[in-house]
């Protein structure tokens, strides 16, 4: 789920109505199912607390954010991997996630280079050398 800090500051709703908006996308996403309604929020736990799932939340800043959408381990089946992607390692910390790589930017030219074979075909364009 990408860029979950700028739907959560999008969605005008008290805190619970927030937090039930972004289980529903959610869910909308893992079941691959438009606009999925669910009436409390308990369902993501019911409905993922035996699938095996890979997911992955993308630049979350809020506690709350991550408290909706992956509350606790429990909420999902046996070998299911959540990856946590934010700049904020605190919050992290604070949900109790132990298990933290930090990912380092590319130099100058790596980027380049993963530009030039993204949008070229190719990594060495005659501009690079």
């Amino acid at each position: 789920m990408g860029n979950i800090k700028e739907t959560y500051r999008r969605i005008s709703l008290d805190d619970y109505g927030s937090k039930l908006h972004l289980q529903e996308e959610f869910l909308s996403k893992l079941i691959n199912h438009k606009d999925v309604k669910i009436p409390h929020s308990g369902v993501v736990r019911e409905r993922l607390k035996d699938k095996r799932v890979f997911v992955v939340l993308d630049d979350v800043d809020e506690l709350e954010q991550l408290i909706a959408l992956a509350k606790e381990p429990r909420w999902f089946g046996s070998g299911s991997r959540i990856v946590v992607t934010t700049q904020d390692r605190q919050l992290l910390k604070a949900h109790g996630i132990d298990l933290v790589y930090k990912v380092e930017l590319p130099s100058r030219l790596e980027a380049l280079e993963i530009f030039c074979q993204s949008a070229f075909g190719q990594k060495h364009p005659p501009c690079v050398g």
